[in-house]
């Protein structure tokens, strides 16, 4: 435990110095994110839930969750660039060979490369085994040819798990994961999506035009994407509510300092009844959502087998949560929570997000209805 606060000492040390005075330009501006990316893994935060075999600290991912949740509450942009990064990790983790983790996951770990994971498509979205990008067998080579869309960290990142199909006849089963690397020949990064929030977020559509790759570039073994994938968005659920969650408190934050300072009729209008109202519910919702979140994450430690469960809910309630608190804060501020000089008009669009990343929110309440559907006798 003391290593613990330790760690999440330095993280607040980290933002103090290297966050928080470039905010504005990180989020708005899209400014020093590969930087700031690389000074993480060198001061160890990308290493903590690694095993130490591959260069990371062996700690527990709670910990990782919860320096993340402190990251977030100042930088939605930096939260998802380590999201995105740390799929793309635990995708070579799950299901890499020992030879992909010594090459590539020892350097992902420690911050020298960043990465993606590439598996919605333009018509495969919440039903990732009906992608259509497809890997085909040559002798010792697989030829790939698709397109992903709305891929995080394109064209930052230097190395892509790229889900395609090997074998369409099986279905999900016949899903494969590669590693792709930003300099493949006949690989493509598209244009920037432009997005409602967030746009030093890097977001864009990835092409593969016959590209090659030799074997040992399959994760693991052909035929296991499927698996690789859900079990690596699973942890992708858990650092999605984290951000939202470090989101809901920077809201419930900046909503409680200006319903002190705000005078209305001669008095703070934090003594208001109707304003109180609005930071009790807030408060609460963001304690249950850290709860869930917190929770999940030990269930990952843990290696719990109902670990998908608590991480549908984690996802989905701190995600609505991000969404409601984030309203109510820009009902304190009034007609300045509508202007962009103020934060929590920011954190009202980025909110939204949330509940769409990482299988939307009606996707979440599916997988937790299937779960109890089976246990309820």
């Amino acid at each position: 435990m003391d290593l613990d606060k330790e760690v999440l000492s330095g993280a607040v040390e980290f933002i103090e110095k290297y966050i928080q005075p470039r905010e504005k330009e990180i989020e708005v501006e899209g400014l020093f994110v590969k930087d700031i990316f690389k000074e993480l893994g060198y001061h160890g935060f990308i290493a903590i839930p690694f095993p130490k075999e591959y260069g990371g600290l062996g700690l527990s991912f709670r910990l990782f969750v919860d320096v993340s949740r402190l990251i977030a509450k100042h930088s939605g942009t930096i939260s998802g660039v380590i999201g995105a990064h740390l799929l793309s990790a635990f995708s070579i983790l799950i299901g890499g060979t020992e030879e992909q983790k010594q090459k590539s996951l020892t350097k992902l770990i420690k911050g020298e490369l960043i990465g993606s994971l590439a598996l919605t498509e333009p018509n495969a979205g919440s039903d990732p085994s009906s992608i259509e990008t497809e890997a085909k067998k040559e002798g010792d080579y697989y030829i790939l040819n698709g397109t992903k869309a709305f891929t995080t960290n394109a064209g930052l990142s230097d190395i892509y798990v790229i889900m395609a199909k090997t074998d369409r006849e099986r279905g999900a089963r016949g899903m494969s994961a590669f590693i792709v690397e930003s300099t493949d020949e006949n690989f493509k990064i598209g244009r920037q999506e432009s997005k409602m929030a967030l746009p030093g977020l890097p977001n864009a559509s990835l092409f593969l035009n016959d590209v090659k790759l030799y074997r040992d570039r399959v994760v693991g073994k052909e035929g296991t994407g499927f698996a690789i994938v859900m079990k690596t968005l699973d942890i992708g659920r858990v650092t999605t509510g984290v951000g939202a969650l470090g989101l809901s408190e920077r809201a419930l934050e900046e909503a409680v300092k200006y319903s002190k300072k705000r005078i209305q009729f001669g008095k703070p209008i934090s003594s208001f009844e109707m304003i109180q109202s609005y930071i009790a519910d807030m408060a609460t919702e963001i304690e249950a959502s850290k709860l869930l979140v917190m929770n999940a994450a030990e269930k990952k430690d843990q290696n719990d087998p109902k670990f998908s469960l608590y991480a549908s809910m984690a996802k989905y309630y701190a995600s609505k949560v991000a969404v409601d608190v984030s309203r109510l804060a820009v009902q304190i501020f009034g007609g300045y929570g509508w202007i962009e000089d103020y934060i929590v008009a920011r954190l009202y669009k980025e909110a939204k997000m949330y509940e769409i990343i990482e299988g939307t929110n009606e996707i979440q309440k599916l997988i937790i209805s299937n779960y109890i559907l089976k246990e309820v006798k």
